[in-house]
């Protein structure tokens, strides 16, 4: 049979690519959950694991937390996903904190999420990078994203982990959304907005806008995909703000929740599932990492 499923293969496929070619995520589907396995448990912190005693192998997918926002949008965290030996615990990442942290990672066996990279920080184990950052390349290879720093557009380059995007710049697109620039500094232009998050099965969180404008923006978070329900997760929607006052990021939206909306100075936070946070002058909290198994 020229097309037969092997084990490790995903259902679904709706995109493929070689080592080096770069990942567009599509909507409304998903390549990574398994054929023909059902969803057994879905595991929101650390702890043991409960597995029937006649399993030897599971199907994990890994989403690391999503980074704290700073004045950049954090980056998203993680997704990895693959068969391992069944084991009896499991570590599931917690979100940033405001500020600009990194998110915590996911781990299942020998399956592992990277957490989401703050503001000027590089991606880890597939996550995206937070704005200005690269992303990073995943568990299976694919590679990571260039820092919107090194492109001659400001926009985070798009992979795995896509990369943060540089001052007003939007994050990167992939399976991990990069974060939004920081629009901030003197200006002469009536308006700052900053970076939009980068979209993907997680989303990148939005970047703030200040300077001293007649209106700052902030950039809204990215959008991510529900891979249990294939329904999209929305990215925050940002805050706007008089001259010398911060325009806020929305927070990017998670594999299983959507992204908040910033109000006045205030971000938003990340989305259950590894949403990045989005950035103001104190930034906001990424979402917690989530593991899903199949058996």
């Amino acid at each position: 049979m020229a097309n037969s499923f092997e084990r490790g293969l995903s259902g679904s496929q709706v995109s493929q690519w070689a080592q080096n070619d770069t990942y567009t995520p599509a909507i409304n589907t998903s390549f990574i959950t398994p054929y023909g396995l059902k969803l057994q448990q879905t595991l929101l912190s650390s702890g043991s694991v409960t597995i029937p005693a006649n399993i030897t192998f599971v199907y994990a997918i890994c989403v690391g937390g999503g980074a704290g926002g700073n004045t950049s949008g954090g980056g998203a965290g993680g997704v990895a996903w693959g068969w391992t030996i069944a084991t009896s615990s499991c570590i599931v990442g917690s979100g940033g904190i405001a500020g600009g942290s990194y998110g915590g990672y996911t781990q299942y066996g020998n399956v592992i999420a990277g957490g989401g990279a703050p503001g000027g920080s590089v991606g880890i184990l597939g996550s995206g990078g937070g704005g200005s950052g690269s992303g990073s390349t995943n568990y299976w290879g694919t590679p990571g994203g260039t820092s919107g720093v090194l492109t001659a557009s400001g926009i985070g380059g798009n992979g795995a982990g896509a990369g943060g995007g540089n001052n007003s710049y939007k994050g990167g697109d992939g399976i991990s959304g990069g974060g939004g620039g920081a629009g901030q500094g003197a200006t002469t232009a009536l308006t700052m907005i900053g970076g939009k998050g980068g979209n993907g099965l997680v989303g990148g969180g939005g970047g703030r806008g200040a300077s001293s404008t007649n209106l700052n923006v902030g950039g809204s978070g990215g959008n991510g995909c529900n891979i249990i329900t294939g329904q999209v997760t929305l990215g925050g929607n940002p805050s706007s703000s008089g001259n010398n006052q911060s325009g806020a990021g929305g927070g990017g939206a998670g594999i299983a929740g959507n992204g908040s909306n910033a109000s006045g100075q205030t971000a938003g936070n990340g989305g259950l599932g590894g949403g990045g946070a989005g950035g103001s002058t104190v930034g906001a909290t990424g979402g917690a990492g989530i593991l899903y198994l199949y058996y």
